[in-house]
């Protein structure tokens, strides 16, 4: 248990964390065009975050990571996000990554981490073709995946390969796949570079394989001694994707309200009631999308280091509000976009990057309410909606 001391200093290094982000804000927001341009995060964003140390936090503490609260990491990723949402959200996938390769073997980890803290990892799950065949020692991975986010700066990647046992996730190091540069080309988020990947007969050993995220075999929580490894991966993860979608409602409300502070005279003004009204419901859903993120973050934590059984319901809860906190984050930019008049229609204009970037942002199914609601009222009806109760790895 940490002392009085231990704690104070905990907070400053948090406080002092979080004003690096914010610190980044004002050039991540001038040139949030040009992600849309590369259709990738630019070089010199990648410098500003690796130099700013933000990248450690979700890296294991034994590695080199900083021994912080794993919610600070999505504060951060919040904040990003109000400069540049594509940006927010690639620091957001890379974060997540550094922390889900701490529930491989420690072989594995030794090696994705042997170069220092600041390796980037992307991942490809959603498989368009996939074969992994079992060879000695290993696997012989092939196939053709999609949605990359941050692949052109990875330099290792996490792929699902389709064994004969069922699916299993695979660590391979940038020599091993290739990027398909031509395939992304979306509406929203388009700075993310979320893009094709292919591999061709790599072999992946063993040890760098996870077949089971939830129940790894061995304990996470013992090896790295941080409470953010007490629990099943699914608690957490999600949240990666809902963080920086709700910093990219925050930067609507925040261009909106620049724009029309102090003006008066005209029905889209400061002293229009409507704006008022409209403002303030936006404001309180993104307080309390945070606020959602935030008490299930520490629910499963806590959950976790009492080695508590983290049940169908819990995880249903976590996956309806993950779901919803993204509801109202679009709900919150729709909103003020709706109000902002014509030009906000102008390709230039960064309320129509923000409006297309939330858009995308809530195009996952993990986060469309009308599917993670039906899982939690299953649960609530006494049906269960995936057929495991989860606990926490041991």
């Amino acid at each position: 248990m940490q002392s009085i001391g231990q704690m104070a200093e905990s907070s400053l290094k948090q406080q002092d964390l979080l004003e690096r982000a914010r610190a980044l804000i004002p050039q991540w927001k001038e040139r949030a065009f040009e992600p849309e341009q590369l259709r990738r995060v630019p070089d010199e964003t990648v410098r500003e975050l690796i130099a700013s140390q933000l990248n450690r936090i979700t890296v294991p503490k034994r590695f080199g990571g900083l021994d912080v609260e794993f919610a600070l990491f999505l504060d951060v990723a919040f904040e990003l996000a109000r400069g540049c949402g594509s940006s927010g959200w690639c620091y957001a996938l890379w974060g997540i990554h550094n922390w889900w390769v701490g529930y491989y073997s420690p072989e594995a980890q030794e090696e994705v981490f042997a170069g220092g803290p600041d390796v980037l990892i992307s991942t490809a799950n959603f498989v368009g073709q996939s074969r992994a065949e079992p060879v000695p020692g290993g696997y012989r991975l092939s196939g053709h995946w999609q949605f990359s986010t941050g692949c052109d700066h990875a330099c290792w990647i996490i792929l699902t390969g389709n064994t004969p046992a069922g699916p299993v996730g695979m660590l391979v190091p940038r020599s091993d796949f290739k990027i398909l540069h031509e395939t992304w080309f979306v509406s929203g988020l388009q700075g993310t570079g979320s893009k094709d990947v292919v591999a061709e007969d790599a072999f992946v050993p063993a040890h760098r394989t996870l077949a089971n995220r939830d129940s790894p075999g061995w304990s996470p929580a013992e090896y790295h001694g941080q409470r953010r490894y007490s629990v099943p991966m699914r608690a957490l993860i999600a949240w990666d994707l809902v963080a920086p979608g709700i910093g990219i409602a925050q930067s609507a409300v925040d261009e909106f309200a620049a724009r029309l502070y102090g003006t008066s005279g005209r029905a889209r003004s400061a002293e229009s009631p409507v704006v008022q009204v409209k403002l303030a419901e936006s404001c309180a859903e993104i307080d309390a999308a945070l606020a959602l993120m935030h008490k299930d973050v520490e629910d499963a934590q806590a959950k976790g280091e009492r080695g508590e059984t983290i049940s169908a319901l819990d995880m249903a809860r976590y996956s309806r509000d993950k779901a919803y906190a993204t509801k109202l984050s679009v709900q919150a930019v729709n909103r003020l976009f709706d109000l902002a008049g014509g030009h906000a229609l102008y390709s230039s204009d960064p309320l129509q990057r923000i409006h297309r970037d939330v858009q995308a942002a809530g195009h996952r199914d993990t986060l469309v309410f009308d599917f993670a609601g039906q899982q939690y009222g299953r649960a609530m009806l006494g049906l269960d909606p995936s057929g495991v109760v989860l606990r926490a790895p041991s």
